[in-house]
């Protein structure tokens, strides 16, 4: 029988020779001891995935055929193995239209004190869209963008509520804002699909997410307004709505109050909210709301910015005081922009980052 262990050891030394301006190969197990002859015969299929293993310089990194292999280290064009880019996970994932078809994103509530009812988005459809501007930002971050628009067949969500994309690459050539801007205003028409596929009416999208919509879509969008959109009022689930306005009553009246620089920030913030005609009309209307407008312990509400605040944190803060654990739904129907507003103005006036609203949407 012929020995092939010597003819194989110096193929073997020569195929390293032109590999040595390449990056380093994997470290392979032998396929032949060289301390021993006892047998030198290796299985023919080891031998060729040893000299697939030698031969191939590592390509994990390049995710498209387009990108040509040559003997000098390439950088990636693309960065596409993120943790919210997932090509094929064992996890349990569904595309976001099966899943939209079967869980509604926008419901239709009663309110309670009128008679009254109204459309307000499911804590699902927040979070899914919350998810979705968090991995736009994530990239944008380190200066990337999409390759191309986004579209809803590249959204895919677990029943735990994670969200990932697949089918998608992000580069960073020739990245500016409007390649920023391109990203939100497509992902402004991916949102509005999956509304129309659950079922919803997207004229029938409550204010604040209308606004929210609006700001994806804006052609003066900054990089500083990500923070807005990751932050905003809009996507909070409904039982977090009163533990962010406390924390964003006590900044701007409380906080800002303490300088003189703080003064006018509070000033300009009060100037600008919603409702400062008829809002006191309003609270009265509402039969719930009613009882804190008459009550003999509170001071009497003047119709000014600042006490149709102090009227919705005095409500706010004794939710169980009349039993009624639908009070939040209650302030967003009757005031559905005070809060986006309190936020966007916050944001105008370089005080939002100065809160934990980003720690509030869990």
């Amino acid at each position: 029988m012929i020995n092939l262990q010597p003819f194989l050891l110096g193929l073997i030394s020569r195929l390293k020779v032109p590999m040595a301006s390449r990056r380093p190969p994997p470290a392979l197990t032998p396929l032949i001891s060289t301390s021993s002859t006892s047998n030198p015969h290796p299985c023919f299929m080891c031998l060729i995935d040893y000299f697939r293993q030698a031969a191939v310089p590592n390509i994990g990194h390049l995710k498209r055929s387009s990108e040509v292999l040559s003997d000098r280290a390439v950088a990636p064009r693309y960065q596409c193995n993120t943790g919210d880019i997932d090509e094929s996970s064992a996890e349990g994932l569904c595309d976001a239209e099966s899943y939209a078809k079967a869980n509604p994103m926008l419901i239709q509530v009663q309110v309670q004190g009128t008679t009254k009812k109204f459309w307000r988005l499911t804590d699902e459809a927040t979070r899914i869209t919350r998810k979705l501007a968090l991995i736009l930002r994530s990239h944008h971050s380190v200066g990337k963008y999409l390759t191309t628009p986004l579209q809803v067949s590249n959204i895919w969500i677990s029943s735990a509520g994670s969200v990932k994309l697949r089918g998608v690459c992000f580069t960073g050539k020739r990245f500016s804002i409007q390649r920023v801007r391109d990203d939100y205003r497509h992902l402004s028409r991916v949102l509005q699909s999956l509304f129309r596929v659950s079922g919803g009416d997207v004229t029938k999208l409550p204010p604040d997410y209308k606004e929210f919509l609006a700001l994806l879509e804006s052609d003066t969008l900054t990089m500083k307004d990500e923070f807005l959109i990751v932050n905003n009022s809009a996507l909070l689930p409904m039982s977090n709505r009163t533990e962010v306005f406390l924390m964003l009553y006590d900044r701007i009246v409380m906080y800002l109050g303490r300088t003189k620089a703080g003064k006018a920030k509070k000033k300009r913030i009060l100037s600008k909210l919603p409702y400062n005609n008829d809002w006191l009309d309003t609270a009265s209307a509402n039969t719930q709301i009613n009882q804190w407008v008459v009550n003999k312990t509170q001071k009497q509400y003047k119709r000014t910015q600042l006490d149709q605040l102090r009227l919705n944190r005095n409500v706010r803060s004794h939710l169980h005081q009349y039993n009624d654990d639908n009070i939040e739904e209650i302030m967003y129907y009757e005031w559905p922009e005070l809060l986006m507003d309190m936020v966007k103005m916050l944001h105008m006036e370089g005080e939002l980052q100065g809160t934990d609203i980003q720690n509030k949407f869990g």
